[in-house]
């Protein structure tokens, strides 16, 4: 092997890929079936009734449909039907390619730009709804702390958790607010991320960005405009989006094997709200083997039985990142073949949505 060769594998798409397949086998060959057999949380998985399981494929309908409300609070002039076909693509490509989430953007901004949205607000667009997907994230263990207070049932991790999470969120909110409101403040953030990022290019003997100031200047100047009138919608979709998700883990939970007649819904948003930070950064696509274990691990701590937690979440994992995979290669394909694409671009439309 040539050293350039070496060197793409050390920094790469290969190392990328042996990562991916190094978790995946981890977890599912070597901790999971520790914990429990596949056979018997199967067995839990194909006793669930026809009114349950068509129950769940309405809850898990719902969840997949429910991101499209942020990408169209998020960018002006865009149609329900042509996010939900978006969402669903870039799904697809981010549950199943290694870096997905890089090549889901990339689909992302391909698809807006066929539907006639012009690059800035795309990007715009692009920036927001991860800005506001990831502060809902991170309130999450604030909302689980509060709900098991009122409860009764707060743990000291769980109250360490939410007291860093809430440090956090206060940090990310507090530049968030100062980058978008102030000019200097947000060209001092640039500045500093582009210094940090051009560090670690050259860790990897790759080349640095570039512009990031004047870029992150016009992204603020936009988004203030748009966030003025659309903040409220945002926020409320970024919300109702979680919140479907959440639902269709409680559903589960109560299906299968009535595995969670004695968790109590704080409990389980406890669980929820600590995988969703612990997938925050993707080591794998769709945190692939990451999520499962880190689920599986928080309802047995909450006392559901080890073959009945992995079923519960092999079942929810199979019904979030599995079926968007073949839905999201339909919506491609139907992209493809010209669904939805606009003529031309129309900045008009999208300064009159503002």
């Amino acid at each position: 092997m040539t050293p350039g060769r070496a060197g793409r594998l050390r920094t790469g798409p290969g190392l990328r890929l042996l990562l991916t397949v190094a978790v995946i086998g981890v977890v599912f060959l070597g901790v999971l079936p520790r914990v429990a057999d596949y056979s018997d949380a199967w067995r839990l998985v194909r006793a669930l009734t026809w009114p349950e399981t068509l129950s769940l494929l309405v809850v898990a309908t719902v969840n997949l449909l429910s991101y499209a409300p942020v990408w169209v609070a998020a960018l002006p002039g865009l149609t329900w039907g042509r996010a939900v076909e978006t969402d669903l693509a870039s799904t697809a490509i981010s549950n199943t390619v290694p870096a997905g989430f890089a090549f889901g953007v990339g689909a992302t901004a391909t698809m807006y730009h066929s539907f006639g949205h012009g690059p800035a607000a795309i990007t715009r667009a692009v920036a927001l709804t991860g800005i506001w997907n990831n502060l809902v994230k991170l309130a999450m263990p604030v909302a689980a702390l509060v709900a098991l207070a009122v409860t009764g049932h707060a743990t000291r991790a769980l109250a360490v958790t939410a007291v860093l999470g809430t440090g956090v969120l206060l940090l990310v909110v507090g530049a968030l607010v100062a980058g978008l409101v102030h000019p200097g403040a947000a060209a001092a953030l640039a500045a500093t991320a582009e210094r940090v990022a051009r560090a670690a290019a050259r860790q990897v003997r790759r080349p640095g960005p570039a512009d990031w100031v004047a870029r992150v200047d016009r992204v603020r100047a936009d988004s203030l405009a748009v966030l003025r009138r659309r903040w409220a919608a945002l926020t409320a979709a970024a919300v109702a989006s979680h919140t479907a998700l959440f639902l269709l883990l409680l559903t589960t939970l109560r299906f299968v094997d009535g595995a969670g007649a004695g968790v109590s819904w704080p409990q389980l948003l406890a669980v929820f709200a600590v995988t969703r930070l612990v997938t925050l950064v993707p080591v794998t696509p769709g945190a692939l083997g990451v999520a499962e274990l880190s689920y599986v691990a928080g309802l047995t701590t909450v006392g559901v039985d080890a073959t009945a937690a992995a079923g519960v979440v092999l079942l929810f994992r199979f019904l979030t990142w599995f079926l968007p995979v073949p839905l999201g290669i339909g919506a491609w394909v139907l992209w493809r073949r010209g669904t939805g694409r606009a003529d031309a671009p129309t900045p008009a439309a999208e300064l009159s949505a503002r």
